[in-house]
């Protein structure tokens, strides 16, 4: 961590072993981000920007897919310099959402979406994700075979509070430098959302020592802010560097027993560099 950063809260954070089918809870501190100086996004993974939008009703998917699918590729590319991006389907997580499907619910336990797996995934045609990944693709005058071809594959997620500004369980991230790839183990979600996609994701182990991991949230996050964390990249992994970035939904003691529940929306963003069209 550079510099010192003040303390947010403490509070428990369920951490997973391979072996153990039960959470492992871990008590943490949880640091203030908006108080946390020197945090470099190549290292640790993540950053908060500021970004305006167009929306009206944040809980209506299909303006989200009209308004904030453009808004948040021109962010991603603006933020990465990529030369195409193609910006998933948003994922709205409040509780409305998580009753018609259950794994739009915070996901109290901490992990990471992508494993070194997602480039392979990504571009090989027998694999299950492609029935996913392809319309995706086409919708940009894109192919797999472009994927394949790119000089780097960046996955970033935005991260947007659209409920209170004081829920009742925010986001937290962990800088990705405290946690090696030893610590990390990967398992296959078969489906998603009622979506079978067959990808791999890392679990994270309990820390030997809770205070190496060091977790960051920002406190009071309006609908003007977005938090753009990292959870793949190819550059990193021929780097050997880490390219993912662990994080979690936490119940903040300082919100209160009557906090209202968190309500959030999620674009991830497939950043692609060296591309410039099908052939």
């Amino acid at each position: 961590m550079d510099g010192q950063a003040e303390t947010w809260c403490e509070t428990t954070l369920n951490y997973s072993e391979p072996e153990v089918e039960e959470a492992s809870p871990v008590e943490v501190t949880i640091l203030d981000g908006r108080a946390a100086p020197g945090l470099d996004f190549e290292q640790c993974g993540f950053r908060l920007v500021e970004h305006h939008s167009n929306m009206d009703d944040w809980r209506d998917e299909a303006e989200l897919v009209r308004v904030h699918t453009p808004e948040i590729a021109k962010l991603a590319k603006e933020f990465s310099r990529a030369d195409r991006v193609i910006v998933y389907p948003p994922i709205i997580r409040c509780p409305q959402s998580a009753v018609r499907v259950e794994d739009h619910a915070p996901i109290q336990y901490v992990h990471s979406d992508f494993t070194d797996d997602f480039r392979a995934m990504l571009q090989e045609p027998e694999r299950p994700y492609r029935a996913f990944i392809e319309p995706l693709l086409a919708a940009q005058g894109l192919a797999q075979a472009d994927v394949a071809r790119a000089t780097r594959v960046l996955m970033l997620q935005f991260w947007r509070n659209i409920g209170d500004e004081w829920p009742d369980c925010p986001l937290a991230v962990c800088d990705a430098r405290d946690v090696p790839r030893a610590q990390l183990h990967a398992f296959r979600v078969p489906e998603y959302g009622g979506v079978r996609l067959e990808f791999e994701t890392f679990g994270v182990r309990p820390p030997a020592d809770a205070a190496r991991h060091h977790w960051y949230t920002w406190p009071g996050m309006t609908r003007d802010e977005v938090l753009v964390f990292r959870t793949y990249d190819s550059r990193c992994v021929e780097q050997g560097r880490a390219f993912w970035t662990p994080h979690s939904a936490f119940q903040d003691p300082t919100a209160g027993t009557d906090a209202p529940q968190r309500e959030s929306v999620e674009m991830r963003a497939l950043c692609l560099f060296g591309v410039r069209g099908s052939t």
